[in-house]
């Protein structure tokens, strides 16, 4: 039975959610009154400009937003329960940027067959369990080890898809600027597989709390209290590379956001995954939506990429739970 106190949790995120989703109707490079803004919210079938500009524009790009954040978060909280660390996300291990180069590779290799989100899932997949493999060896994965070799992937995985971009200049500065983060110009005929998968896999994702409370006491205890260690693991970072690929096909690559999201959840509700996994992609949504009304104005530069501002706000706080961990000394 969900507890007064559960409700309450959610009520306020989805307030917060709703609240900063008409804060991002109302604002962007255009301006609107807010005769307008209430004309459109009270009439959106009236053929103006303002209802194309926030019910075909804002409103797909801030759901877009929305399902990024929730899906990255949580794909980090999926991570740092397995790796048993603060220190894990899609970001750091890998994932975003197998996504990105198997995203690119698929633009460039079989343009016509619009199979993007299969190449993003794919090359998440593959740049995931190479890390994990990598850093496992003989024994338990050290997160030291999963971080340097997640590390030295991005960067060749990053090294790798330049190159494709130079050997296809035409398309080079199109990929690049969705490299950098960014979720404008979809429509909402871009969103019905990416919703559907993400709210599907974040769903089945629910049903593991159970296992992912016990593995976030260590795989061995894991496996005393039942767990079979490596199907649950496959299973797992199969869903969060799922989750982080479509993240990917809809936005380009977007750090942190599965770092900051699940380490804030935890220390504001616990670690018992059936309490916080609704919350974390929760906010992991209000907090991708404020990042993108960010990055609509920023003062004296305008329009930024989405994965700027968050790396600007995530990247600080890495630092800062790398030097918490004593990963570096303080």
């Amino acid at each position: 039975m969900i507890s007064l106190k559960r409700v309450k949790q959610w009520g306020l995120l989805w307030a917060l959610l709703i609240l900063v989703l008409a804060l991002g109707l109302g604002y962007g490079p255009v301006n609107l009154t807010w005769h307008q803004f209430l004309g459109s919210i009270k009439n959106p079938a009236l053929p103006t400009v303002s209802n194309v500009i926030i019910w075909d524009i804002r409103l797909p790009r801030l759901i877009a937003a929305a399902l990024v954040g929730g899906s990255l978060a949580l794909a980090g909280a999926i991570m740092q329960a397995l790796f048993k660390n603060p220190l894990a996300d899609p970001y750091i291990i890998g994932a975003s940027s197998g996504a990105g180069f198997g995203a690119v590779m698929v633009s460039l290799l079989w343009p016509a067959t619009q199979a993007l989100g299969l190449g993003a899932f794919l090359g998440s997949l593959i740049a995931v369990f190479a890390a994990y493999v990598l850093a496992r060896g003989r024994g338990r994965v050290h997160m030291l080890t999963l971080i340097l070799v997640g590390y030295a992937l991005s960067l060749m995985l990053g090294a790798f898809t330049t190159f494709a971009m130079l050997a296809d200049r035409q398309t080079m500065s199109q990929i690049f600027a969705w490299e950098l983060g960014g979720i404008h110009g979809i429509g909402w005929e871009h969103l019905t597989w990416p919703l559907i998968i993400m709210l599907g896999t974040g769903f089945l994702v629910l049903f593991a709390a159970p296992e992912l409370n016990a593995y976030y006491l260590g795989e061995e205890q894991a496996h005393y209290l039942g767990v079979n260690v490596i199907l649950t693991q496959t299973v797992l970072l199969t869903l969060a590379s799922l989750l982080t690929a479509m993240a990917v096909y809809l936005a380009g690559l977007i750090g942190f956001v599965g770092l900051v999201i699940p380490h804030i959840v935890r220390r504001l509700y616990g670690s018992d995954h059936t309490v916080i996994l609704p919350l974390v992609f929760l906010t992991g949504a209000v907090f991708l939506v404020l990042v993108d009304i960010i990055a609509e104005r920023v003062p004296g530069i305008g329009m930024v990429p989405l994965g700027l501002v968050s790396a600007v706000i995530g990247g600080p706080y890495f630092v800062y739970l790398l030097i918490k961990t004593k990963v570096i000394s303080s």
